[in-house]
């Protein structure tokens, strides 16, 4: 199962929801996964460097875009059995990025509230949706303020899912800077884990 974390505006938190995902799976499911760092930032591909200066073991391995190959694209077509995440960049502009958004089974768009961000988000759902009308899109209310009034949540909750499924909302918390591929806090659990356990039963049973 290939699932993508993507969106056409960065510091929404696709990469640090990657590691949340995966941890989730091979933690609390038990899967087997790698995860696929495509961003142009590399940030998980740092996590993964410290995590072996540290010398501790990983939950899984992480490769970096440059480590992408054709024998790669082609184990993770249809008939693939293996799971993997994968955090594409805010500009697709090679044709692995746009492989792996076409071959996905569940496309995951982290997004927030304000308007810049709607924008974006709606504009990589028609991507998606163009790219790949196949796979569903899930899109993750991430890093949003308890107790602070949305006036257009609800409108734009609506437009939304005309192009997918919203999941549970995740509110900010410092921890999210502490996801690693080594674990998750402990702290973040009773934030992740509805939203991770909506993805997993909604999208995920079936194919695994």
């Amino acid at each position: 199962m290939i699932i993508v974390f993507g969106s056409t505006k960065g510091g929404v938190g696709k990469s640090t929801l990657s590691l949340a995902m995966a941890n989730y799976l091979t933690q609390e499911h038990r899967k087997k996964l790698r995860v696929l760092d495509l961003d142009f930032k590399q940030s998980l591909v740092d996590i993964a460097e410290k995590t072996k200066i540290l010398e501790i073991s990983p939950l899984y391995p992480i490769q970096a875009k440059e480590n992408i190959s054709s024998e790669l694209l082609k184990a993770s077509g249809a008939e693939s059995t293996e799971n993997i995440i994968v955090d594409l960049p805010c500009y697709l502009d090679a044709k692995a990025h746009y492989s792996f958004l076409r071959s996905a089974d569940l496309i995951c768009c982290p997004f927030a509230y304000d308007e810049f961000t709607i924008k974006a988000t709606l504009l990589f759902a028609l991507l998606a949706v163009k790219v790949n009308p196949l796979a569903p899109i899930v899109f993750i209310p991430n890093r949003i303020k308890k107790n602070v009034f949305i006036e257009s949540k609800q409108e734009i909750e609506k437009v939304l899912s005309g192009f997918g499924t919203i999941s549970p909302t995740l509110y900010d918390k410092i921890d999210f800077q502490r996801i690693s591929n080594v674990h998750t806090p402990a702290t973040l659990l009773s934030t992740l884990l509805p939203a991770l356990d909506h993805l997993y039963e909604t999208f995920m049973i079936k194919k695994n």
